[in-house]
């Protein structure tokens, strides 16, 4: 997809907008929250403990963005760019690493069990996909390339339903291949762009949808001692899934 970061600002940044209004709201509705002034508080170990991180990490986080869009304009004007584009928030983390106050504290800190599940992960899709268990069931969801609203349908309804079983990272992984396979190209801006948004929709629906939730949930277990079971979970979520995807769907066909 040419200028992906742009395309996404493009596209889907008033569905997602709107979806930000929408789903806090919802919830509020759901959970009865009363109306009134909301006071936040503190949490200790969440003080700003150190300035000069702190600003290193808001300079990380901007400079990324800014560049990865400044790298986009550069693709549109054809002029030389970085095609690779994960390099270019790695560089930017290294480059804050080295001037961190404490680098090695810094890396000692760093989730390395989440990264070596999300490798796993892929690595487990990369044997699934080479392997062909799933094709089958791929095939008789999706059987050949499509257009217009059945198309984002299809791919929304896969999307959504396949990630309860492997998660929305992996199962992106194995369907980005797949789409290739069926003729997906680089012009399918809304197929790809379908393919995100639902997959990301996924995890609102059930705890399994997104690793994210697994990774919250346990916080939350064992931290906070507050436990959200599946039914619990899976009934204020499919309302949400269902109002997020009608949100999109609109701009995914235009």
């Amino acid at each position: 997809m040419e200028a992906p970061f742009i395309t996404f600002i493009h596209k889907l940044v008033i569905p997602t907008l709107l979806n930000l209004l929408i789903t806090p709201y919802l919830l509020m509705k759901m959970f009865k929250v009363k109306e009134g002034e909301a006071k936040l508080l503190l949490i200790p170990h969440e003080a700003l403990r150190n300035r000069k991180d702190a600003t290193l990490a808001i300079i990380g986080l901007t400079s990324s963005i800014a560049i990865l869009i400044a790298n986009d304009i550069l693709e549109l004007l054809h002029m030389p760019h970085v095609t690779k584009r994960g390099f270019i928030p790695f560089i930017v983390a290294a480059g804050i690493y080295l001037f961190s106050s404490d680098p090695r504290k810094l890396i000692s800190n760093v989730d390395w069990g989440t990264i070596v599940f999300f490798i796993s992960m892929f690595i487990t899709m990369e044997g699934v996909w080479r392997s062909g268990i799933l094709t089958p069931l791929l095939m008789a969801l999706s059987s050949s390339k499509g257009s217009g609203i059945m198309d984002a349908l299809t791919i929304s309804f896969v999307s959504i339903t396949l990630s309860q079983l492997m998660s929305n990272v992996p199962f992106v992984k194995l369907f980005t291949r797949y789409m290739e396979d069926l003729g997906y190209g680089a012009g399918d801006v809304n197929a790809w762009l379908t393919l995100a948004a639902a997959s990301t929709i996924a995890g609102n629906l059930t705890i399994l949808g997104a690793a994210s939730n697994i990774i919250i949930l346990e916080y939350l277990e064992s931290k906070m001692k507050v436990t959200i079971g599946f039914g619990e979970f899976l009934k204020y979520g499919s309302l949400v899934t269902i109002i997020n995807i009608a949100v999109y769907l609109p701009f995914l066909i235009a």
